[in-house]
């Protein structure tokens, strides 16, 4: 049995060889015999003269199979298959630092003469360390991406970047946010306000698209179109005056946070800065090309190398037998199948107990950041007890500016969901005033009666309750009955999914005008209030 990786000791860490994939390139590329075309480029790269490959088979170069293996030399391995037409490559190699061996792997599927789809994975294999690897995309991925006809999630590879300048370019890249086939991000870099200068970005473009091209796509939104996106997906998920935002996959306003997608601004990138001296461009680039997706999903895609090789050993054997060759052909060749099997489980192996080594570290982190929030929280409890009254915030007019309100008044104790500030800076409630009245309530009577305890802060919360002409309840006496009603009840938050299980009510009036409710959960962990929906009523058995 596997040793967990917490467990596993200096000693053994040493010996151990850490397995992690740097990155993962698919794209649809087309042209005349663009699947020759294709083996040709990766061949020309592979067989470099500057390499150590040594004896290259003939046949090689014209997409046979071949393998070489050999003392003092790179090894360089391919599978060629007939039915349907694929192609695997594998180089591995040792660069400056010799602790770590890059491993290219290639694969290229016709879908028809004229289209094929190509992926590309690069793995490394280092001794003795799990320590996070530089994430790189080989560079004849980005000679393919800039000279073929090539796609990445439906949009054309390009060595400039998108441009978005317009109404309907802003209703495009919004589209094309949200669509569910896109499975790579998109990084947003914005132009200077008042600016429509598409190389004014707080750092040039095109060497990022360099660096990361067939996994990310690059966008440069000018000033006025950035005004237009928020007005599409909210300002707290648009992005503008030089800032920088990556949109990860699946996005969607109404259910994720901004902290999601995340934004680097203009003065954060101006004093960039970190403990081994890398720029931020450096750092996006490493962020950007981080894989997100499960690692079986990613196989569908491309089908490991040694995968194939089973494949074709497999395929092989099937095809003596039915030739009718002697007893001694089948037994090596089914040798040859069974030692290609066992090969992909220990690849596969690898991948898994390097994986479980990434989670762990990532939890140990997660647990260290929520102790120093706990710690924090605590400071500022202290601190604001001990502090005289501050005059009450000035109450805004309308509920547009709540957003901004809340963020100055409610940050660290009561938390707006997107999904609630959406809602209300499109609700014609009446009674503004009551929603930043609540909100204030929440923040200095609940929270406090949450954390510390006590008849004292009970009564309190309840007297400002019956002030204001509400009632603090579960939103369902019947457990689970939220399911009912889809999503509404439901946010996600901090990568989980939230039930809005309690609410204050007012008017049960159904004129969106003058009925009021606030549906929020508390989060235990950070000790505060989380308000999804308002001030709206959200469909129940009644409704």
């Amino acid at each position: 049995m596997r040793q967990a990786a917490e467990n596993i000791s200096v000693h053994d860490a040493e010996r151990r060889i850490f397995v992690q994939i740097a990155s993962q390139v698919g794209l649809v590329v087309r042209g005349p015999d663009i699947f020759r075309e294709l083996q040709k480029r990766v061949l020309k790269w592979g067989f470099d003269p500057g390499r150590n490959l040594r004896n290259i088979p003939a046949g090689a170069l014209d997409g046979d199979s071949f393998e070489i293996d050999q003392d003092n030399s790179e090894q360089a391995e391919a599978i060629k298959l007939d039915e349907p037409r694929y192609w695997a490559f594998r180089l591995r190699e040792r660069l400056k630092d010799t602790s770590r061996i890059w491993t290219t792997e290639v694969g290229i599927a016709e879908r028809s003469a004229t289209e094929a789809v190509f992926g590309v994975r690069l793995i490394c294999a280092q001794r003795g360390s799990a320590e996070p690897i530089p994430r790189s995309i080989p560079n004849f991925v980005r000679g393919i991406a800039f000279t073929q006809e090539a796609y990445l999630d439906g949009r054309p590879t390009s060595a400039d970047p998108w441009l978005v300048k317009s109404e309907q370019d802003v209703d495009d890249l919004v589209a094309f946010l949200e669509a569910p086939h896109r499975h790579h991000p998109v990084v947003v870099f914005s132009t200077p306000e008042g600016s429509e200068n598409a190389d004014e970005t707080a750092i040039p473009v095109p060497p990022f698209i360099r660096r990361t091209v067939g996994f990310v796509h690059a966008v440069v939104i000018t000033s006025k179109a950035a005004f237009s996106l928020s007005d599409r997906v909210g300002r707290e998920f648009s992005v503008y005056r030089q800032a920088v935002r990556t949109y990860n996959p699946g996005f969607d306003p109404s259910a994720h946070l901004p902290t999601d997608h995340p934004v680097a601004t203009a003065a954060r990138i101006a004093h960039w800065g970190d403990s081994v001296g890398s720029t931020f461009a450096d750092f996006l680039v490493e962020q950007a090309l981080r894989i997100t997706r499960p690692r079986d999903v990613l196989e569908r895609e491309q089908p490991s190398f040694q995968h194939v090789k089973r494949i074709a050993a497999q395929r092989a054997r099937e095809s003596a037998s039915g030739e009718g060759q002697g007893d001694a052909e089948l037994l090596r060749l089914a040798d040859e199948e069974l030692r290609a099997a066992k090969q992909e489980a220990e690849a596969s192996l690898e991948l898994a107990l390097n994986a479980d080594a990434e989670r762990q570290q990532a939890l140990s982190e997660l647990r260290q950041i929520k102790a120093s929030y706990m710690a924090l929280q605590a400071r500022l409890d202290a601190v604001l007890s001990e502090s005289p009254k501050s005059a009450a915030p000035i109450l805004p007019e309308s509920l547009e500016e709540i957003e901004t309100w809340a963020q100055a008044h409610l940050s660290g104790q009561v938390e707006l969901h997107p999904k609630a500030i959406k809602a209300a800076r499109s609700s014609d409630f009446k009674d503004v005033a009551l929603v930043y009245n609540a909100l204030l309530m929440m923040r200095d009577l609940y929270v406090p009666m949450r954390r510390i305890g006590g008849i004292e802060h009970k009564n309190a919360f309840e007297q400002r309750l019956g002030e204001l002409g509400l009632e603090n309840t579960p939103c369902f006496a019947q457990e689970n009955k939220a399911k009912n009603f889809g999503g509404a009840y439901f946010v996600r938050y901090q990568d989980s999914t939230r039930e809005l299980d309690w609410h204050l009510k007012g008017s049960n009036s159904r004129d969106e005008r003058l009925g009021f409710r606030l549906y929020y959960f508390w989060d235990a962990e950070t000790g505060r209030v989380v308000v999804g929906y308002l001030p709206g009523h959200l469909k129940n058995d009644i409704t």
